[in-house]
């Protein structure tokens, strides 16, 4: 009787324990990550690429955040250390590593991203990328360390090139390029004193330079247009200034004026009225090109109405009085009121 009593007891345990056991919550039993994505104005993301990889065990999780810009991912009961990467079209990637959530618990891995293009991160990289991308880490060092001497010669270049001393800028711009020569707004200034000292060769040569480094600034475009232009290369300085509109939208008046000044110093009277034209729909208010657009039309007697329309236009918002009064003096010659 002793003996069936105390098997009663060892099953009466047994069975409260599986009880208790089968008891205890499922998300006690495992481990999770979630986390938020926002921008860099704390908006959430939504879409954003999520990898949960282990970095000390061979596990990978791949899923989207939702519209809130939230994420989560259930992890199982194994124990393993996990790292968060964070990638979308349009962004720099983002990541958080060593999180090691434990039994029954969720670590947040909340994540920005910031406007920009992909690239590797470090545990990505081949050892040919770190060597590169070590170089480049150097080099902005070096960049960061002369920047004060630069930035003292380039001031010193512009102050010199606003006096119209363009050699003695060139000189200064040429000191700051020694000590980097990889900076295109300086490379740029180059260009501009030798265009003033009419060396359109050599001008052109940094303006090409410049846009190596830089090929995303419209004006670089523009001041190689104008460079391509005194050198007689018409057509090809006209596609420069079709490529800094379409770079820089908002600038396009002032570039199609420019390119409409290259026409009109061609004699090329036709083309000429059409870039002013084009300037004057991107802004209705540049004064310039209804001066010049009047002076193109003037040419054409079946013109000259519209030429008279663009002359007092420019009556009415030009600043400059000399080119007012010559506009009055042309409305007259061509028959206007």
């Amino acid at each position: 009787m002793r003996v069936t009593i105390i098997k009663s007891v060892v099953s009466v345990a047994l069975v409260a324990g599986l009880l208790l056991l089968f008891s205890i919550p499922a998300s006690a039993q495992n481990r999770s990550i979630r986390g938020v994505v926002t921008d860099e104005n704390g908006q959430p993301v939504e879409g954003v690429a999520i990898r949960i990889e282990g970095t000390d065990i061979v596990r990978t999780f791949n899923l989207k955040t939702s519209r809130r810009g939230e994420f989560a991912q259930l992890l199982g009961t194994q124990t393993g250390t996990y790292r968060v990467i964070a990638r979308k079209d349009g962004y720099q990637p983002s990541f958080k590593e060593n999180l090691r959530p434990e039994l029954g618990e969720e670590v947040t891995a909340d994540l920005q991203l910031k406007a920009g293009a992909d690239y590797k991160l470090p545990f990505e990289m081949s050892d040919a990328d770190r060597a590169e991308y070590q170089k480049r880490l150097e080099d902005q060092k070096k960049r960061q360390k002369f920047s004060a001497e630069v930035k003292t010669h380039f001031d010193q270049g512009v102050t010199l090139f606003d006096a119209g001393q363009y050699n003695e800028a060139l000189a200064e711009f040429n000191a700051a390029l020694a000590i980097d020569p990889k900076q295109p707004g300086i490379l740029a200034r180059a260009g501009d004193c030798y265009l003033r000292l009419q060396k359109n060769e050599e001008a052109l040569d940094q303006y090409e330079k410049a846009i190596e480094l830089d090929a995303n600034d419209a004006g670089l475009y523009a001041q190689k247009g104008v460079a391509l232009s005194y050198l007689g290369r018409t057509a090809e300085s006209q596609e420069m200034f079709k490529k800094s509109v379409t770079l820089d939208p908002a600038g396009a008046a002032q570039n199609l004026y420019n390119m409409g000044v290259i026409m009109y110093n061609s004699s090329n009277m036709s083309s000429a009225a059409d870039a002013f034209k084009q300037s004057i729909e991107a802004d209705s208010n540049y004064a310039e090109s209804y001066y010049l657009l009047g002076m193109s039309l003037s040419n054409d007697e079946s013109m000259f109405p519209a030429a008279i329309d663009a002359f007092k236009k420019y009556i009415g918002i030009g600043r400059k009085a000399d080119q007012v009064q010559i506009a009055k003096d042309m409305i007259e010659a061509l028959g206007g009121i």
